[in-house]
């Protein structure tokens, strides 16, 4: 708790002397006097904001006014529309109504001199569901999802008809053509470049980009069968979610500001639907800033933890994660013998210093989400699931079943795993993930629920009696 803290006034300092040019003055109230404050709906479409200040704040008027503020807004400016005010006391409350301020997060002032001065953080309305009109009952039901049921949703290049034609129920949400929706800082110059962009970081840094989002999500929503909404992939790596370099601290800010648009927008569009944030096997490789690497990702725990402390922060929300814990290396499938790679010990290091997270050591992660500090608001342990699971055929067919066999069974013993999607398609060279013979024959088992016709097969096959003898629950 005490490392998410220090995050989060870490991360609070530098948006105010980065983006604002400000620090806090002791001549002024200062936000600290908030010690809580809360955003919800009631009846669906009121917001009652609520607040509990540590003493009555000094003004010109006796009076605390509510703001709202776009989400890449930090304070109150003499331009940001007021939506409430209160007389000045410790428990102020405000209610109006929500109108367009779905995605927006609200702060409170006082007027000093005349000029507004914020004494509260942004809080974001956190039960957005209240709101939905288009709520559908969830279509996944099973363990093992065909990969056919998820789609890759690329804004503006294919089309919501396209997807609902498709009957999609999870869809990985990315950008690489819309403009108002890439990130303006994917559109200068980077001082420590990668070598491919695959996807653009989403743009909620302006009033354009979060108005597209806002309502592109709400169409997809509204218009398709999908329920699960994976924001981004692999967005702990620049690779995947592009913007030149910026501090980690700041990366972690922007994408957390596009998400809450695009959670905010879908959860009012459709309540039982779930959005998650998607990371990659890196889980606690941490990189000096001398090596390259350093500037490519950030691992995964350090995202999450910085990320969640930004979530909390302005109002907790029952957000997801969609990991890839593929085998390490992803070209090899044999991961329980490594006898058959050079650098066999190498490999092993990523896994047992728990650097990578793969199905032998899956725990490390949701253990970690299991922390108090980590779970929703509820007190739960966050939906968690594995959409990009691949196992290569580069070393037989009978591995790749194995592997399935091994993987499936770490992932339905860990109670936090909620589902998973085998990646079956063949991306060349090692990276064969499709199935034929006996792994399609062992795929096809796991998708009716019917482990019990190959477990036998795989250990023997492997030379085992237990699965935790290589894999982890």
């Amino acid at each position: 708790m005490k490392a998410i803290k220090t995050i989060f006034l870490t991360v609070v300092s530098m948006v105010l002397v980065l983006a604002f040019g400000v620090t806090a003055s002791a001549a002024t109230p200062s936000p600290a006097l908030t010690t809580s404050a809360s955003a919800r709906l009631v009846g669906g479409g009121t917001v009652q904001y609520t607040a509990t200040l540590s003493g009555v704040p000094q003004s010109d008027d006796g009076i605390i006014y509510l703001y709202a503020l776009q989400p890449f807004e930090y304070a109150v400016a003499a331009t940001s529309p007021c939506v409430g005010q209160a007389p000045a006391s410790v428990n102020p409350t405000f209610n109006f109504g929500v109108g367009e301020y779905i995605c927006c997060k609200f702060a409170m002032a006082v007027r000093v001199g005349g000029v507004p001065v914020t004494i509260s953080g942004g809080q974001y309305i956190t039960n957005p569901e209240a709101a939905a009109y288009a709520t559908r009952p969830v279509q996944n039901v099973g363990f093992v999802e065909p990969h056919a049921k998820m789609g890759l949703y690329r804004v503006s290049e294919i089309s919501p008809a396209l997807y609902k034609a498709g009957n999609y129920s999870t869809a990985v949400i990315v950008n690489k053509a819309n403009g108002n929706l890439i990130h303006p800082y994917a559109q200068i110059g980077d001082s420590h470049p990668v070598s491919q962009k695959m996807y653009y970081a989403f743009n909620a840094a302006n009033l354009t980009g979060v108005n597209t989002l806002k309502n592109e999500m709400k169409n997809l929503c509204a218009s398709t069968n999908i329920d699960e909404f994976i924001f981004g992939n692999e967005v702990n790596n620049r690779k995947w979610n592009y913007m030149a370099y910026i501090d980690w601290d700041s990366y972690v800010r922007e994408y957390a500001q596009a998400f809450r648009v695009a959670y905010n927008a879908i959860k009012s569009t459709n309540a039982n639907a779930t959005v998650y944030i998607s990371l990659d096997q890196n889980w606690d490789r941490n990189r000096p800033a001398s090596h390259g690497e350093y500037y490519e990702y950030i691992d995964g725990m350090d995202f999450l933890l910085k990320f969640n402390a930004i979530i909390c922060s302005e109002g907790n929300i029952d957000w997801g994660l969609a990991a890839h814990p593929y085998p390490t290396p992803l070209t090899y499938a044999k991961f329980w013998d490594l006898s058959g790679l050079a650098n066999a010990d190498y490999y092993r290091r990523m896994v047992t210093s728990n650097a990578q997270v793969t199905f032998q050591n899956l725990p490390t992660m949701t253990n970690f989400m299991a922390a108090p500090a980590m779970r929703n608001p509820a007190g739960n342990v966050r939906n968690i699931i594995l959409p990009e699971i691949g196992l290569t055929s580069a070393q037989g067919v009978e591995v790749q079943a194995a592997a399935y066999m091994a993987c499936y069974m770490a992932a339905r013993n860990n109670p936090a795993i909620k589902r998973i999607y085998f990646h079956r398609e063949n991306e060349g060279g090692q990276l064969n993930f499709g199935t034929t013979g006996i792994s399609e024959q062992v795929y096809q088992a796991l998708l009716r629920g019917d482990a019990a016709a190959y477990d036998g097969w795989a250990k023997n096959y492997i030379g085992i009696t237990d699965w935790r003898q290589i894999v982890a629950y």
